[in-house]
């Protein structure tokens, strides 16, 4: 997908290509439930009734309340899945006791399997449509992540900032400069990960009518690259500031900012 075209729809993918199998399809959709705090177990085994069955991907999340349990098959078939496994993964979803279930389908679904899922906690979806649908969810969370992780990079790289002053004075002319290197070239960078690009600021809402345009803006920030998906743009500034913060602390000779 070109950038023109990006342009013109506006509404850049989490990925850009589909499932190139059925093992990327698994692994895909389990980077997504990673991203959105969910512990994923692809060809997990899971305990029913009367024994044990394995799905795809099983994703839960842990928190002080309850356990939340999804369970996803993914079908990288040629054909279109028949409403007899959509009845077979009723029975497991409703034995195990998970909250939700999904079955992801490159060619999509024959005739009666979507009436099967009715009054359900069930949802039959291309992986485009999987895509569409977790989007916005899935962008809150990695905002949130990329605000968290982008925060020592943004101390050090602030001019204004003055908690490493007196580190910095100790150092040699030549570590400053390279401290003032890091700076001017990774500025911009660091404040692309602020949460505030994303989210309306008072309300914590995703900014999504302006969301793909602040995306693709940003990206020209990187020399050489082009944003052609979400996760390619996300992965990159998350792995950007891990790498350049661990480049100011080795000049530094400490970590300055755990945090």
């Amino acid at each position: 997908m070109s950038l023109k075209t990006l342009i013109l729809k506006m509404i850049i993918p989490i990925y850009d290509t589909g499932p190139q199998d059925w093992k990327d399809l698994q692994l895909k959709v389990a980077k997504i439930y990673e991203d959105i705090g969910y512990d994923t177990k692809i060809e997990a085994d899971i305990k029913l009734a009367r024994g044990t069955v394995n799905v795809d991907v099983l994703c839960v999340k842990k928190t002080t309340a309850f356990n939340e349990t999804i369970i996803i098959e993914c079908k990288y078939w040629n054909t279109r899945v028949p409403k007899t496994i959509v009845h077979a993964f009723r029975s497991v979803i409703a034995d195990h006791g998970a909250n939700s279930g999904y079955i992801i389908s490159k060619m999509g679904f024959q005739e009666g399997a979507y009436e099967s899922t009715e009054n359900t906690n069930i949802r039959l979806l291309t992986f485009e449509e999987f895509q569409s649908a977790i989007r916005p969810v899935w962008l809150g969370a990695v905002v949130d992540r990329i605000e968290e992780v982008g925060y020592p990079l943004r101390k050090y790289c602030d001019p204004m900032q003055t908690f490493a002053a007196q580190y910095y004075d100790r150092l040699s002319v030549e570590r400053q400069q390279q401290i003032d290197g890091l700076m001017s070239k990774y500025y911009q960078i660091a404040l692309h990960t602020m949460r505030g690009l994303y989210k309306n600021i008072m309300t914590g809402r995703l900014e999504l009518e302006y969301i793909d345009k602040q995306i693709l803006s940003n990206g020209k920030d990187f020399p050489g690259v082009q944003i052609k998906c979400l996760m390619d743009y996300f992965e990159l500034i998350y792995g950007t500031c891990i790498s350049v913060v661990s480049e100011f602390d080795d000049l530094y000779g400490e970590k300055l900012r755990k945090r």
